[in-house]
């Protein structure tokens, strides 16, 4: 495929041919507003620019990034998934699958002994039984039990874990789990490409995600310290400070609200999902429609973009492709935003496992 020089955008045209490998092609990127602006490798390192179809997506990504540049617009990126590996193989458990938060949470309850301080106190009962409870309650949550937690129970809940716990003491158990569960091995570095140069470019990027935003600070922390964007610099988001402050953090999830002491209490969170009709919502679902709606009121601009991988996105990817310059991508999607990518493949860019 033909290099683009570092530095350069450029501009195609319908009609243009392109030379792959020495062969004429005439099967050219999807435009946006009759443009195709070329991405360059030096915004997206870990892309593939060598493999037509994967390129042409990130063709299309590229140019709907260029032509909304420096506006403000609001895009929004789900994390379990989306930009982070959510089948980790837990090795305390056998090697059986988890995504991050609970694998966070089997891990911890399993090296407690290891920290200084109380970790998921609540869960140390009179009976001893503190690994038996933190394990049983992880797997009810994670709908691996009998009894299945229904949806508003399950993430209202999910972070009960931390109930007791002060923030700088999350931090220190989560940075100790990210030692031995490193996200270099389970970051999806393409999507973080895309979302570092729509930082770049000016758009007012959020992280809009089922887990505890808390959680999720620590990682994308680590991330911005520990990984490389490039070979000169890291990734460099500006979405939050650690501690996580959830009143200036552009990540918006499911947590528990703070005593005045920085303690984490067992209420759930609720300011993204606050309404004028005073319902109950989480971060997931129609839920994630009531966040974005919120982000927009907030910022006096409108969002754009959504990124997601599952039938939690369905209404906030649903709501971004219902506007005529909005756009999406589905990262091995299922459930029924796999339906909705079949229906809108020109509204809703699908990647697959071996793309990210």
């Amino acid at each position: 495929m033909k290099k683009f020089s570092k530095g350069s955008v450029i501009i195609i045209s319908f009609a243009l041919v392109i030379f792959i490998g020495g062969c004429v092609t005439s099967d050219v990127p999807p435009s946006i507003d009759g443009k195709i602006i070329a991405p360059i490798q030096a915004d997206y390192p870990h892309w593939d620019f060598n493999n037509w179809d994967t390129y042409k997506k990130l063709v299309k990504v590229n140019t709907f990034i260029e032509i909304n540049k420096d506006q403000g617009y609001i895009a929004v990126f789900d994390w379990d998934g989306t930009l982070y590996n959510e089948n980790i193989a837990v090795k305390e458990m056998n090697e059986e699958k988890f995504a991050g938060q609970p694998a966070w949470y089997i891990w911890s309850a399993y090296n407690v002994k290891n920290f200084s301080f109380p970790v998921f106190p609540m869960f140390k009962t009179k009976d001893g039984e503190f690994l038996n409870n933190v394990i049983n309650e992880n797997n009810y949550l994670e709908g691996r039990t009998n009894i299945k937690a229904d949806q508003y129970s399950k993430f209202t809940t999910t972070s009960i874990f931390t109930a007791g716990m002060t923030q700088e003491n999350m931090s220190e158990a989560v940075k100790g789990y990210l030692e031995v569960y490193r996200p270099e091995k389970y970051a999806f570095l393409p999507m973080l490409d895309i979302m570092q140069k729509m930082v770049d470019s000016g758009f007012d990027v959020w992280i809009v995600t089922g887990s505890n935003q808390y959680f999720v600070a620590e990682i994308v922390n680590y991330i911005e310290n520990n990984i490389k964007y490039t070979e000169e610099k890291n990734y460099n988001f500006n979405l939050c400070t650690i501690p996580y402050n959830a009143t200036t953090g552009h990540i918006a999830g499911n947590g528990l609200k703070l005593l005045k002491n920085d303690t984490f209490s067992v209420v759930y969170d609720n300011r993204y999902v606050t309404n004028s009709d005073k319902k109950l919502y989480i971060v997931d679902d129609f839920g994630k429609e009531v966040v974005v709606k919120n982000l927009e009121k907030k910022a006096g601009k409108p969002i754009i973009f959504a990124a997601g991988n599952s039938g939690g996105d369905y209404y906030d990817i649903s709501y971004v492709i219902g506007k005529s310059d909005g756009i999406a991508i589905a990262v091995e999607a299922r459930g029924t935003l796999k339906e909705l990518a079949k229906d809108y493949p020109n509204k809703i860019v699908s990647l697959d496992s071996k793309e990210i």
